[in-house]
């Protein structure tokens, strides 16, 4: 089939770890499978690299924004004004893009704004498609009323409806009387032989490496692990923390370090290639996901897959699966003093010697976060 991805989230260039750089990982699925992929997103400011051969990219024009458009704000004229453009452009490029290439299926990502341009392909073309919701789109748009009812016009007319977490199935089909399907959101990520300057962490390295990889928002919780680093320091056990992503906030993050004195103990790097998160992943002792909301985050799945150990807060399926599988330690959200005395136990339990007993319950999730389950998923509503 030709397939054509329609999401505001692609990877500009191989080492995008912000814009969803699993889609890397299901579009070579795909393709290996024999079918021709396109991509359908809205242009954005930078170097836009044509990083995967054989697979059209077209970036539609708008008037841009610098600001992720998870965070515009509808009331906000400015924003609104970005928002009512962004629709317009894109059903106006979309149709000759799909008749010209003639696109035989489409997968929105996510159900706003993939699902909304999917749906309108459907209704000019006849082109089926399917959508797959991340946790921001349902969580915060879920409840306008509004959106509601432009949300479940979209979910309804679906061949295939997915969502990345198990809760978010769930509320799916609670609120849009919908059948919905777990597909994860992960990718291969391969470890490193030689990591570039640093070493394999065992439990005798010291200082005690955590790692944080994710958008430097306030809905990924980067204020709450730096309150968390913040008061530790005080406590002084012998720790130090990388954080890889960029976002919003990292001017306010850079701020805090300063004014906390903090620097010595925290690393905050900008997006890295993926040789480059391998090693990070591979020299930490644990990851740390702080999320305010959430559904299965990309970063949880990598975590396993480096058989790394976990804190993480109790939102969206993070809890459930740290529970019980015994993968993570879970932690109350928005609470910073729980998260630092977390990461101090973890600390205290590698200076003690104990280690987790979770290798056949690992093993038996990491089963369930696999990229070529998630193609053939998607792909069965079509033969």
């Amino acid at each position: 089939m030709n397939i054509c991805i329609i999401t505001s989230s692609f990877p500009s260039h191989s080492d995008d770890i912000v814009q969803a750089p699993f889609l890397i990982d299901f579009i070579e699925g795909l393709m290996k499978r024999s079918h021709r992929v396109f991509v359908f997103t809205q242009d954005r400011n930078g170097t836009k690299e044509a990083f995967l051969k054989n697979v059209q990219v077209k970036w539609f024009r708008w008037m841009k924004s610098k600001k992720p458009l998870v965070i515009l704000n509808p009331f906000k004229p400015s924003d609104c004004l970005r928002i009512v453009n962004l629709f317009r452009s894109g059903k106006r490029e979309l149709i000759p893009f799909l008749k010209e290439n003639k696109i035989d299926a489409c997968l929105g990502l996510w159900v706003l704004p993939g699902g909304y341009f999917a749906n309108h392909g459907q209704r000019r073309t006849g082109i089926p498609y399917s959508v797959w919701a991340l946790g921001s789109d349902i969580y915060r748009h879920g409840k306008n009323p509004f959106l509601y009812l432009v949300m479940k016009r979209i979910i309804h007319a679906a061949r295939g409806v997915f969502a990345d977490g198990f809760d978010l199935c769930r509320k799916m089909e609670d609120r849009f009387g919908r059948k919905c399907s777990f597909l994860p959101t992960t990718r291969k990520l391969a470890k490193p032989d030689a990591p570039n300057g640093l070493s394999r962490a065992n439990r005798r390295d010291r200082p005690y490496r955590f790692l944080f990889v994710g958008r430097i928002e306030k809905i990924k919780g980067i204020d709450l692990v730096l309150q968390s680093v913040a008061l530790l320091k005080e406590e002084e056990p012998d720790f130090h923390l990388t954080i890889v992503g960029k976002g919003g906030m990292e001017e306010w993050a850079r701020n805090f370090i300063k004014v906390k004195e903090i620097g010595g103990r925290v690393a905050l790097i900008e997006n890295v290639s993926d040789p480059a998160l391998a090693s990070l992943y591979a020299s930490s002792h644990c990851v740390v996901i702080p999320s305010r909301s959430e559904s299965i985050p990309l970063v949880f799945s990598e975590a396993l897959n480096f058989g790394k150990e976990l804190i993480v807060t109790d939102v969206g399926d993070m809890g459930m699966l740290g529970r019980e599988y015994g993968v993570a330690w879970v932690v109350p959200p928005e609470d910073p003093v729980a998260l630092k005395e977390s990461m101090k136990r973890k600390i205290e339990a590698r200076d003690k010697g104990e280690t987790e007993k979770d290798v056949t319950k690992r093993a038996e999730l990491r089963r369930l976060f696999n990229i070529e389950t998630s193609v053939e998923r998607f792909l069965a509503d079509y033969e």
